[in-house]
């Protein structure tokens, strides 16, 4: 008995210690409940703080409001925004937000109609009052709608407010200011260079887009791409006008061509004002469209200055360009020259055929005299049947000009010579040219015109279509060259001129062709060599004549060679003209020549200076390969003396290369010259050429050639150029029956 009792007390201890054990444990954990809510609750009320903190001190206005308009909440900013000094004022002032707010109250509907679509507003642009003050502001609102999570129930808005009031005035003052500037007859712009040197664009209005045709298209920030647009004869004086106005601080001032953007091209005045900043110089600037000016000046200056009928300057213009250009003379120390100018028997014309014929020949003949001049020059019409040329020459000395001078003259008589058709009627017609050469220091532009007339009247005297000086110490000279080039007209007419042939030779001496050489035999200055006068036949227009009848006395002679069998295999070498191979019927020409004769083509050669790799190298190309097509056989004379671009030559189908003769002639003494040779005769190895040298005049030379490879040779070491048939009893004597002769050229198509 006594052990159960002493057991049951046992378990009631037991059982009262883990009951006060787990009282004492919900106590701790109760303590440390509450020291963490404790904690929780600060933390959310600190956040709370720093929240509301925040939002006080944004610079945008914060709300909350309810649906139908009743202000809950608002944060400083937004109560300054108001003009309250406290919320509790802004809210007690504000009832109804739509009819006390908005200036148009029809705005909060819109506003609150949004919201309810689509739960969120952004940057609601509204004008509203501020509401204490009732001053008119702008602004820029956006919210959200917060609703019931259980019930979906609208409860109220919260949003941000933000004044916009400049940002407002800004645009509406750009918009006038647009509206204003695109009524202006030109454009506003600026333009900033900044210290670095650097060009930029800063505002362009509307105008200056529409002058420059960018309606539709911002104008480039880079000015450079503006600058492309500027005439290229102006570029460098508005350049230069901007340059000074950058460097003085003084205003911009500029007329200038412009190409637009949709390639019109017109007058445009740039006036602009720099101001010195920061960042570089600014230029505050218009810019207008003067073409209409410029057109109206130059109407009436054409009216003033220009001849109506042909368009070309007049009396009072004339005067003005001679004295300009006595004034650029004096100034430059070189000359000018006049060429006065009458049609002969135009009055015979005018009579016969009516003013309407002869108003149609007065401008083809103002047409052919500006097409005979350089640019630089002036053609006029002093009245009538009378015109005038100004020449602005680079000369330096009276001969020199004086040359030049009677050089124009003369292309001008050849293109009046040329015949005109007048309507139904063809015309033929020439002229008297005055010629007087100044040098700007005569008394004045009525002198000389005067004195170009008195010459333009000896021209006439001495049988019309003819040009005097007025100077009597070069007339005699000039009028003795024109009569040489009246004979020698008459030469090529009558076929006077005459070949002579210089032999050409192969290692053993023996001749295995001939260069033909023109020669003319005048009854008053005798033996005439090629220098004395295809000169003259180049400057007045007789080249292409002139080298025609050399291919045809050429072609005639090898006829006759053929005949003869110690002859029929020499070859002939005859110079051509650039003339000659620009000329388009040369080749057709040649080519009835061989037929008829019924010639090898490969005994012909033609031979060219490297003057004429400088011209129109493609033009020259393709007529070259025609005349190989025929057949000939194609030189470079004077090879060396500077032109030649090996890598066009390459290209060229010549047959053969002559070594220039100033280099024969110091090859005895000059190591220089030996090897310059060498290299020219190995090139030619190379190229697959056969090579000439020329002017060889002594045995050395000619020994120093054949060490150096050189297998052909011409020269007085073996006969000057002789007549025809002292050259045919030249090879007769110094050939064999049998010689070796020229070989083919390796290249292709030879």
């Amino acid at each position: 008995m006594s052990e159960n009792i002493q057991t049951m007390l046992a378990t009631q201890a037991g059982l009262a210690w883990w009951i006060a054990a787990g009282g004492l444990l919900g106590c701790l954990a109760l303590t440390y409940c509450l020291f963490r809510m404790r904690s929780l609750y600060r933390a959310v009320r600190d956040e709370q703080v720093n929240h509301q903190e925040l939002i006080d001190n944004l610079s945008e206005g914060i709300y909350r409001s309810l649906p139908n308009g009743r202000q809950l909440s608002a944060n400083p900013a937004l109560v300054r925004l108001n003009g309250y000094d406290s919320e509790a004022e802004l809210l007690a002032g504000v009832t109804d937000i739509g009819s006390e707010w908005y200036v148009d109250p029809a705005r909060r509907e819109a506003f609150r109609a949004e919201l309810e679509k689509n739960g969120k507003v952004e940057n609601f642009i509204s004008e509203i009052y501020r509401h204490k003050t009732r001053e008119r502001i702008w602004i820029s609102e956006s919210a959200r709608l917060v609703r019931d999570r259980r019930t979906g129930k609208p409860l109220y808005y919260e949003g941000s407010v933000r004044e916009i009031t400049e940002t407002v005035k800004r645009l509406r003052l750009q918009d006038m200011f647009e509206k204003l500037t695109s009524q202006l007859p030109g454009g506003l712009f600026q333009m900033l260079r900044r210290n670095g040197g650097q060009f930029s664009v800063l505002y362009t209005s509307r105008g200056f887009r529409d002058l420059l045709g960018y309606e539709y298209n911002a104008v480039p920030g880079d000015p450079n791409s503006i600058l492309h647009m500027v005439h290229a004869e102006d570029r460098a004086r508005y350049l230069e006008t901007l340059r000074q106005s950058g460097m003085n601080l003084s205003a911009w001032e500029c007329e200038f061509r412009l190409h637009a953007v949709d390639g019109s091209e017109k007058w445009l005045r740039v006036a602009a004002m720099p101001e010195s900043t920061e960042d570089g110089i600014v230029w505050h600037g218009y810019l207008s469209d003067t073409s209409a000016r410029r057109k109206n000046e130059l109407e009436i200056e054409r009216l003033a200055f220009f001849d109506p009928l042909t368009g070309l300057p007049n009396r009072r213009c004339l005067f003005d360009a001679v004295g300009k250009q006595m004034e650029a003379c004096s100034r430059n120390g070189n000359r000018g020259a006049i060429l006065f100018i009458d049609l002969d028997n135009f009055k015979t014309l005018n009579d016969t055929m009516g003013h309407d014929v002869g108003d149609i020949f007065l401008k083809q003949v103002a047409t052919r005299l500006q097409a005979a001049v350089a640019p630089g020059d002036t053609v006029g019409r002093i009245g009538g049947d009378e015109f005038v040329i100004v020449l602005s020459l680079s000369d330096t000395t009276a001969a020199s000009a004086t040359r030049n001078a009677i050089v124009a003259a003369n292309r001008v008589l050849a293109a009046l010579r040329q015949e005109f058709t007048l309507g139904q009627m063809t015309h033929r017609t020439s002229a008297s040219v005055g010629v007087l050469v100044f040098d700007g220091s005569e008394r004045g532009p009525e002198v000389l015109m005067k004195n170009a007339d008195m010459a333009m009247y000896q021209a006439k005297s001495s049988g019309r279509n003819n040009v005097a000086l007025f100077d009597p110490r070069v007339l005699q000279k000039e009028r003795k060259r024109f009569r040489l080039l009246s004979d020698m007209r008459g030469a090529l007419v009558e076929n006077n001129l005459e070949l002579h042939y210089q032999p050409q030779v192969n290692m053993a001496g023996h001749v295995v062709g001939a260069e033909a050489l023109l020669r003319w035999n005048h009854a008053d200055h005798g033996a005439l060599s090629p220098s004395d006068f295809v000169g003259l036949a180049e400057q007045h227009g007789l080249s292409e004549l002139l080298g025609r009848g050399v291919i045809e006395t050429s072609v005639r002679t090898l006829a006759e060679w053929k005949k003869n069998p110690r002859l029929e295999g020499l070859r002939m070498a005859v110079n051509i003209s650039l003339k000659s191979l620009r000329d388009p019927d040369f080749v057709a020409f040649l080519h009835d020549r061989l037929e008829e004769h019924g010639l090898n083509p490969q005994l012909l050669t033609l031979e060219m200076t490297e003057r004429v790799l400088t011209s129109d190298q493609m033009q020259i190309q393709r007529r070259m390969n025609e005349l190989k097509a025929l057949g000939v056989r194609l030189s470079l004379d004077d090879f060396g003396t500077g032109y030649s671009s090996i890598a066009y030559l390459k290209k060229l189908p010549f047959d053969e290369l002559k070594v220039d003769g100033s280099f024969i002639a110091d090859i005895e003494a000059s190591e220089n010259n030996r090897a310059l040779v060498q290299s020219m005769l190995d090139m030619a190895s190379t190229l697959g050429l056969s090579a000439v040298a020329e002017h060889v005049q002594t045995a050395r030379q000619e020994a120093l050639l054949k060490a150096s490879g050189c297998a052909f040779f011409q020269g007085w070491l073996y006969g000057r150029a002789m007549t025809g048939e002292d050259f045919a009893r030249f090879v007769l004597d110094r050939n064999p029956s049998s010689i070796l002769r020229f070989p083919g050229s390796t290249r292709q198509g030879a």
